[in-house]
């Protein structure tokens, strides 16, 4: 089980959460008892860079020797290449400390929501 530090954006009241591994590449965010936010690990995306300002950081404990995982929400469509991911607002853990937060992005980008095809022209 995570605490959630900083909130996931429509879930402000939800302090705890657990995320569960389908594979190397896909995960599952138990926000409640009711539902779950499919995520796309970022080791899936190319290229892609985020500067997290220090308030985050320092709400989510992170240190240059932290153990941080960071996922992008994903809504799956047939077929999933079609599957639209946010790069906007990313889920980011501290895994040594089990907490997490939604980081969104303030800086400019190319693309703020990708299909799973166009993921591989970053």
């Amino acid at each position: 089980m995570y605490i959630v530090k900083m909130p996931i954006l429509g879930f402000d009241n939800n302090k705890n959460m657990n995320i569960s591994k389908l594979d190397k590449n896909f995960a599952i965010l138990q926000i409640n008892e009711e539902t779950n936010m499919h995520l796309l690990d970022s080791i899936a995306i190319k290229n892609l860079e985020i500067d997290i300002e220090d308030n985050f950081s320092k709400a989510l404990e992170l240190e240059n020797t932290s153990h941080i995982s960071i996922y992008f929400s994903i809504v799956i469509n047939n077929p999933v290449s079609k599957s639209v991911v946010n790069l906007t607002a990313p889920i980011i853990v501290n895994e040594d400390k089990k907490l997490l937060g939604q980081y969104i992005i303030n800086q400019p980008m190319k693309a703020m929501f990708l299909t799973m095809d166009e993921l591989n022209t970053l």
